[in-house]
């Protein structure tokens, strides 16, 4: 019997006997069909280009995968004709420089992402030109690769995403332009929010004022919540430690930067990581209220979460190492061992260079997130330095707090800090989200304090943010919003000369 195995026993009740018999291809639905040729396999198409039949699943009559017809680059003469593709002179000038000709069948046996897009009636060339500018609006940072179709992107919440532009063919995917995303890294729920405005930016559905208007009521929640916070603060009660009385509020914050501050002397990256994480949203007022962002800014700053007006000495300072952790992330881009504060020797060994690439990438990590922390307390310390400056004792203006922050932050690491932010702008070309929080940081330094605009304006502050400025209004809105403020921070300087 052909096609089955067939299990004997033998009459004694031994063993089962097993017989190998033949097995062969059972017939396909529709009837059978004719033998394949011992040539077909070694088969070419040797015709004009523009007759060739694309592949697809079951071309091949030998059942086996080319994977030469799908790796090997297209030819050059081979036009590829798609519905409807008139270049609109309208579009924007485009950083995705992509033709169409450079553009892949999907490849066999290939699992299309579910996050895909089938655009029709529009080129490659004008679909790169729409995503590319949806990025710009998004600040996204995107590297393109114009000879591949494909783009890798990267959000500022370190969303890693892969763009890939394959050219549709076969009775499968008619003629057509799909567009597929892939989520290499970070939060999935932030990965479909940006998914989702890209796919729609390659069909043309992109709308620009709805992008800003969200952002605008995403701040209008953040607002209305904090107020809530705030209500509720007065229906808490107090609690007492000794003989004095401590609001609940006041104490999980005190709590929570204590965990974070451990979180950082570990010597693992997952805890490293998560320590940096939570002073970003302690010092976000959007995100933890006014005023658990008020002390973790302090401490950020001063170095202390001691109150001097509510003469409040229930912590000690030295315990934390919260400001020298952040200062040298910012100013050498790594921790010590014991996640306290880089020297100028630790910082430039030999084997800084030969460091293993994912500690470096953790190291790159970390530096954003310092860098987001410092950017802000800075603008907790431009909106409400007063509050600052007098819970540190140091005076009553934010003045005095940034003077002090910047002069102590020498000392700690032997590094000018502005010099630093200045370096960290100067390369907005291949870091543009580190060079928008740099902006931050330089803009509310200088709206703080007299001393660092006239200090900025002698490193010729004004000439590097410029560059930058042209970055952002190429490929990053948040870049350029943030450039434009510094330059008028720094037009004050003149001003106050004259």
């Amino acid at each position: 019997m052909e096609g089955v195995a067939s299990v004997t026993s033998s009459a004694r009740g031994d063993d089962p006997q097993f017989r190998s018999m033949k097995m062969t291809r059972p017939p396909p639905i529709g009837g059978p069909v004719k033998p394949t040729p011992p040539y077909a396999k070694r088969d070419r198409f040797f015709g004009p280009a523009s007759l060739k039949k694309p592949a697809f699943i079951g071309s091949n009559p030998s059942d086996e995968i080319d994977k030469d017809s799908f790796f090997k680059p297209e030819p050059k003469d081979d036009e590829i004709k798609i519905s409807g593709a008139e270049v609109d002179e309208r579009l924007p000038r485009s950083n995705w420089l992509l033709d169409d000709k450079v553009l892949r069948p999907v490849p066999t046996y290939y699992p299309l992402e579910k996050s895909s897009r089938f655009v029709t009636g529009a080129s490659a060339k004008a679909i790169a030109s729409k995503i590319s500018e949806c990025c710009r609006i998004m600040s996204v940072q995107a590297e393109y690769n114009h000879d591949a179709g494909t783009a890798a992107l990267k959000t500022i919440e370190h969303v890693e995403i892969h763009i890939a532009l394959w050219r549709g063919s076969g009775p499968k995917y008619p003629e057509c332009v799909i567009v597929e995303a892939q989520r290499r890294r970070g939060d999935a729920v932030l990965y479909h929010k940006y998914c989702r405005s890209i796919l729609d930016a390659a069909d043309g559905d992109f709308d620009v004022e709805e992008f800003h208007a969200s952002e605008e009521r995403e701040k209008e929640h953040c607002k209305i919540a904090e107020k809530m916070l705030a209500n509720q603060k007065h229906l808490k009660k107090p609690a007492k430690l000794g003989n004095k009385t401590i609001q609940p509020d006041h104490e999980n914050s005190l709590l929570a930067l204590e965990i974070a501050a451990s979180l950082l002397k570990k010597d693992r990256m997952d805890a490293r990581q998560l320590g940096m994480e939570s002073l970003c949203l302690l010092t976000d007022p959007a995100r933890t209220g006014i005023d658990t962002a008020l002390i973790a800014s302090r401490v950020v700053l001063t170095g202390s979460a001691q109150d001097e007006s509510c003469d409040d000495d229930e912590f000690v300072p030295e315990e934390l190492g919260i400001r020298e952790a952040i200062l040298s992330l910012v100013q050498f881009g790594r921790l010590a061992e014991d996640g306290g504060y880089m020297d100028e020797l630790e910082s430039d060994d030999e084997d800084a260079a030969h460091r293993h690439p994912e500690e470096q990438e953790h190291n790159n990590l970390l530096h954003n997130l310092a860098l987001a922390v410092l950017a802000n307390a800075l603008d907790v310390l431009e909106n409400h330095g007063s509050k600052i400056a007098a819970a540190s004792g140091g005076g009553t203006s934010s003045a005095s707090v940034a003077d002090a922050f910047l002069s102590e932050s020498k000392e700690i690491s032997s590094r000018d800090l502005l010099s630093t932010l200045l370096s960290a702008l100067g390369s907005a070309g291949s870091k543009p989200h580190d060079a928008c929080l740099s902006a931050r940081c330089l803009g509310s330094l200088c709206e703080a304090s007299k001393d660092a605009r006239r200090r900025s304006k002698e490193m010729n502050a004004k000439n590097v943010v410029a560059t930058a400025l042209d970055v952002g209004k190429r490929t990053h809105v948040k870049l350029e919003t943030e450039t434009e403020k510094v330059l008028t921070t720094l037009e004050k300087v003149d001003d106050e000369q004259e």
